[in-house]
């Protein structure tokens, strides 16, 4: 469930994005990485005035890690995601989570993204160290 709609079944008050921003807390001493994590897609609403666009938009993030399903329907979901970043998308990397190298569909998929649209695409299992490398860029 979206974070607005349990608020609103637990009865608790409606939250704005600004408020969501507001909240994170960064250590006082320098760190490598700072993650902030979204769920449900990048149109799922985090607040009751905007979503996870909205909240990527607000933290404006050095970079953006875009996890998907390595089957069935993950182009159009990554590309539909991807043109939806607007200005953040030259910052994203797409992650192909649950890779199979032994699926003919995982690798064909993999192939098209990297191949075909350009897109940095790594995959999970496999490209940790190449994910940590682009994250601290």
């Amino acid at each position: 469930m979206a974070p607005p709609m349990a608020a609103e079944v637990l009865g608790l008050p409606p939250f704005t994005i600004q408020e969501l921003v507001s909240e994170l807390r960064w250590p006082s001493e320098a760190i490598d990485v700072g993650l902030v994590e979204t769920a449900g897609g990048l149109r799922s609403p985090m607040a009751v005035d905007g979503d996870c666009h909205s909240l990527c938009e607000a933290v404006t993030p050095d970079a953006v890690v875009l996890v998907a399903d390595a089957g069935l329907g993950t182009i159009n979901s990554v590309r539909l995601t991807l043109d939806g970043l607007g200005s953040l998308e030259s910052r994203a990397v797409v992650v192909l989570n649950r890779f199979d190298a032994g699926s003919d569909l995982h690798r064909r998929n993999l192939e098209w993204l990297r191949g075909r649209d350009g897109r940095r695409v790594l995959t999970i299992p496999g490209g940790h160290t190449e994910l940590l490398a682009f994250i601290r860029q």
